[in-house]
């Protein structure tokens, strides 16, 4: 229940702002049926805290503006006795800052939290998902798979004559052509697919709903991505591909980059700058 609704409000912006529309007019409702006796304003944070953990800074602005007012109207309204008129404007500025103070302290824990989440599942150099990431990932798609049904393609690339890099031109120019070849796969694969830096020169894909015919246009995509990224005339590197189409993922990601590393190995062993691409009906490949 609880990650159902973490995904209703992350996801759906209408419905998410529609519901704090409904919560501050239904708060508003109960703070004007019980009177001015009972302190209700606690209540408010409610919709200011979805506002500031899920949505955009404008949206939670709104947000706590409207509360305030809601409570300067339910509390005018409630028949509260003060001695002065200038009171309950007073008392909701005050509950203005309240809850401003509060919604600033949510936006800046919500932004710590996607840093550190940022730290733990992404690699640091080319902002590609990291081999914790990637195995989330993997396993969000197999649930998905079970009732979908489709062709995934899982790849491992690893790159040719990288090392001559490092220990040519040094490890800056070295993540160089890291960072420039994260941005070549970016451009080539769809949003969709997901990308991710296992370590040092070891990259790995998985494309979306794909079959062999698909796989190879990917792959040239790639490769003319990689032309032009000027990569190979500039630091002589160039890189192998393993590409396989399974349709049933294996139960663990390691047994699904098995199968593409093997595929990535003929291609070295064909000699290198190449890929292998390969449909599997099962997950017992025999090499």
């Amino acid at each position: 229940m609880e990650k159902t609704l973490e995904r209703l409000f992350a996801r759906n912006t209408k419905l998410r702002r529609l519901l704090i529309l409904l919560i501050l007019v239904v708060l508003g409702i109960i703070d004007l049926a019980t009177g001015y006796e009972y302190s209700f304003s606690v209540f408010y944070l409610l919709p200011i805290s979805i506002a500031a953990w899920y949505d955009q800074y404008k949206t939670t602005v709104i947000t706590i503006l409207l509360s305030a007012i809601t409570w300067l109207i339910a509390d005018s309204n409630a028949g509260h006795p003060y001695s002065n008129s200038i009171i309950p404007f007073w008392n909701a500025l005050v509950r203005l800052g309240f809850f401003s103070i509060v919604a600033f302290l949510l936006i800046n824990v919500r932004k710590n939290w996607q840093e550190m989440k940022n730290l733990a599942m992404k690699d640091q150099l080319t902002s590609l998902d990291n081999s914790r990431a990637f195995d989330i990932e993997y396993r969000i798609l197999r649930k998905l798979n079970f009732r979908k049904q489709t062709c995934f393609a899982v790849g491992i690339i690893d790159l040719d004559g990288f090392k001559a890099v490092n220990d040519t031109y040094g490890h800056h120019r070295g993540d160089e052509v890291l960072l420039q070849f994260s941005q070549v796969l970016k451009k080539a694969c769809r949003s969709s697919d997901i990308i991710a830096r296992l370590g040092g020169d070891e990259f790995a894909i998985i494309l979306l709903d794909i079959d062999e015919t698909q796989a190879h246009h990917c792959d040239q995509r790639i490769r003319a991505l990689f032309q032009e990224s000027g990569l190979k005339q500039k630091y002589g590197v160039d890189f192998s591909m393993g590409l396989a189409i399974l349709a049933e993922l294996p139960e663990n990601l390691e047994d699904a980059t098995k199968i593409a590393d093997q595929l990535m190995y003929q291609s070295k062993s064909l000699g290198k700058s190449q890929t292998t691409i390969q449909t599997f009906m099962n997950t017992e490949p025999a090499f």
